[in-house]
């Protein structure tokens, strides 16, 4: 996969994911920290739009991920981990979110909003 990067060695059950739009790459230096104690993947989202990019992550996950994992989602790497760990939860053991945007109710809203129209 041309949009995957991986550190370590299996399993790989942890998964970093970038923040964006157009930052693959920038967890890279936590992928490498977190891969002296187990694999990591690093999927690069390229698809552009969110529901794009839940299936990007989806697949990546079913056929390089030791599942369940860890997802570490950074900036809108939070936010899609949030919105795919909500449609996949058998795929998520824990959920690390880091510089995520709000998520109060209205937020909630129009996430759901964006993942139906897409």
């Amino acid at each position: 996969m041309k949009n995957l990067r991986k550190y370590g060695n299996k399993p790989f059950n942890v998964a970093v994911i970038h923040g964006g739009p157009g930052t693959p790459g920038e967890m890279a230096p936590v992928a490498r920290e977190l891969s002296s104690v187990g694999g990591v993947l690093e999927p690069l989202q390229t698809a552009t739009t969110l529901e794009g990019q839940v299936q990007e992550l989806k697949a990546v996950l079913e056929k390089k991920a030791d599942l369940p994992v860890t997802l570490i989602g950074f900036s809108w790497g939070a936010m899609l981990s949030f919105v795919f760990t909500a449609r996949y939860p058998s795929f998520v053991r824990k959920l690390i979110l880091i510089g995520s945007g709000a998520y109060r109710k209205i937020c909630r809203k129009y996430y759901q909003d964006s993942v139906k129209s897409a």
